[in-house]
């Protein structure tokens, strides 16, 4: 097996640590390690084929997936109710750690980005539109993140509804789909569910996000497939806009001096691998 599919595990451990914190998404960090787009296509694939057995057993797609979510749900399973505890104890601190991850990958992807772009031969009509695609994206999640509207209630149809929309933000870099299960007033139950092997409730939401990841994914696919810088640029929007979330929940300057730099450095340490698959 050669040594960059080696990664991919490893890669899928960074994904489901992030997935776990409200404030970041899997998929930031999927996109800076370069294999969001094999992410999403991957997956688009994968329920474009569901019931065709013989296709998908033999597929690279398939492959990619199983080795990518080994290590996705190890990231999440055993950081899940210590990331939960830290927020609790320690809620400063943390988001300034979370923070500095974002800011580090928005300047990592925005200046990746802009080399792709041609400024001098692309039509000003063009390249506007990809201005204002970062802008749609930015208030999009500019919004989302300081939305209020918390549920009392944990029936089923929340829990299903929960797992469609945290899954829809969490292959969106800048939305962090546990953020999503915060604002619902969910992500303690559901954490609480996994610590106690809820499965009545945990099945419920892997429906949720069955049914969110195939509709997302393959929505993404066509969008990125047909206007790939302006999604992009959205993209980094949607980075920028959700950066008001773990801003928000910081209160010491300092703090977030300190961890904010730590996990900027992080991100450098995760970018420079994800150079391997650039």
């Amino acid at each position: 097996m050669k040594k960059k599919n080696l990664l991919i595990p490893l890669y899928g451990v960074f994904m489901g640590i992030s997935d776990s914190i409200p404030g970041v998404s899997g998929a930031t960090i999927a996109l800076i390690l370069g294999i969001y787009q094999n992410f999403i296509s991957a997956w688009s694939f994968v329920f474009s084929n569901l019931f065709k057995f013989e296709t998908l057993s033999k597929s690279r797609e398939l492959r990619f997936l199983i080795m990518l979510y080994i290590g996705v749900f190890l990231g999440i399973f055993t950081t899940l109710g210590f990331i939960n505890f830290l927020i609790n104890n320690y809620q400063t601190s943390v988001f300034s750690f979370f923070s500095g991850l974002i800011i580090g990958s928005i300047f990592f992807l925005g200046s990746d980005l802009f080399k792709n772009v041609d400024f001098k031969n692309t039509q000003k009509s063009k390249y506007v539109s990809f201005f204002i695609s970062a802008a749609i994206g930015f208030l999009v999640a500019f919004y989302i993140s300081g939305a209020k509207f918390l549920l009392e209630q944990h029936g089923f149809l929340i829990i299903f509804s929960s797992g469609f929309l945290a899954i829809s933000a969490m292959i969106l870099p800048g939305i962090s789909g546990a953020y999503v299960l915060l604002l619902l007033n969910q992500y303690s139950y559901i954490v609480k569910a996994v610590n106690d092997f809820d499965f009545s409730v945990l099945i419920i939401f892997v429906l949720g996000i069955v049914l969110g990841l195939g509709s997302m994914s393959k929505l993404l696919k066509w969008v990125l497939d047909k206007f790939y810088l302006a999604t992009m640029f959205f993209l980094i929007g949607l980075m920028v806009g959700g950066l008001r979330a773990p801003i928000s929940k910081i209160d010491n300057f300092v703090s977030f001096l300190i961890f904010g730099l730590i996990g900027a450095f992080v991100i450098v340490i995760i970018e420079k691998s994800g150079r391997i698959n650039k």
